[in-house]
């Protein structure tokens, strides 16, 4: 039977003419229409994915006001099934660990500035994240864990009193662990990161795309969050498809695609991930995750942890949805069944 990953970050991805790349859609950028983002979910469902929460990286507020309302339209129509409420990573970071986003619209925490954004999506939101040391950020998750949203802690410079504050107040996330905005930044021995890899008040995200963290960070998060906690994501980019020797401006910088020395497809600098959920699954896997974890991750962890939001919304996600044909495992790897 075939199981229907749900993807929590996908930035956006690719718009096709005849078969060919012929650009791409941020979802942070303003103006995206249904149309595109149907062309995006087309392009998931292809690859096997059930479900994505579109996610928009710290945007501005014109281009929260214009976009959230799309992601609800979207469930309107049949295409839209696959669509679960958006993530929203920012725009409450560190000033110091802003990764790839734009450091002009960062904001601090403000339970003023999230009412705004509940409105604008019309309280459809699955998860924000944040920097949980920003003064205001735990008001901020108590806010947001009541009104249904889930808080995932991403993009910080945290003390272990801020992590485990944050914890306590209610966030259950810790987003893309070990990625590009804290990993040059926290060190080895770094209790911080002990935390994220073994406190099981909160799901851990990893991106397992032989890019962003070596095998081993993923072997031992695997084993030590518990099949339960831990969350396979792939935090795909904009520009997931796009070929070989692409440019394009964005978020301020400009990024270039090409090959690494290892012969993976990526972004330079990072812009997200440039491969799939599915390949991220089947990454993991050679990398000696269980199957079984693999696909908990993906489905049963990925839906525990928006289950607020889910709840809220009375959103169902059907065992069989007709919107996507799924994976399957066969020959000891994830594929689109033939």
């Amino acid at each position: 039977m075939p199981i229907f990953p749900i993807s929590l970050q996908a930035n956006g991805g690719p718009l096709f003419t005849n078969g060919q790349w012929s650009g791409f859609v941020s979802f942070d950028t303003p103006g995206l229409t249904l149309a595109q983002l149907e062309s995006v979910a087309r392009y998931y469902y292809a690859l096997g994915y059930g479900y994505f929460c579109p996610t928009m990286v710290t945007s501005s507020p014109e281009a929260y006001q214009a976009n959230l309302p799309v992601f609800r339209a979207a469930r309107d129509h049949d295409w839209g099934q696959g669509i679960l409420p958006p993530h929203l990573e920012g725009p409450f970071f560190s000033p110091d660990c802003m990764g790839a986003h734009n450091p002009a619209l960062r904001q601090e925490p403000s339970i003023a500035f999230a009412r705004q954004l509940l409105a604008w999506s019309q309280g459809f939101l699955g998860f924000l994240t944040l920097a949980p040391e920003r003064p205001g950020a735990l008001d901020l998750i108590r806010f947001l864990v009541a009104e249904g949203v889930a808080v995932s802690l991403g993009h910080m410079n945290p003390l272990t009193e801020h992590i485990d504050a944050a914890l306590t107040a209610g966030a259950t996330g810790f987003t893309h662990v070990l990625n590009a905005a804290t990993r040059d930044k926290i060190a080895a021995k770094d209790l911080r990161i002990i935390a994220q890899f073994t406190d099981r008040r909160a799901f851990s995200m990893i991106i397992p795309d032989a890019v962003h963290v070596p095998a081993y960070a993923v072997q031992l998060m695997a084993q030590s969050k518990g099949p339960d906690r831990f969350l396979i994501v792939a935090d795909e980019s904009p520009l997931i498809g796009a070929p070989a020797g692409t440019q394009v401006d964005l978020w301020g910088r400009t990024f270039e695609i090409r090959y690494d020395e290892h012969g993976t497809l990526r972004s330079y600098d990072l812009s997200g991930s440039c491969t799939s959920l599915t390949e991220c699954m089947n990454i993991a896997l050679r990398w000696g995750v269980p199957a079984a974890t693999v696909i908990s991750a993906v489905t049963t962890n990925a839906a525990a942890f928006l289950a607020p939001a889910l709840h809220r919304l009375n959103l169902q996600l059907p065992a069989a949805p007709t919107h996507s044909p799924g994976l399957v495992f066969q020959n000891n790897a994830f594929q689109v069944p033939v």
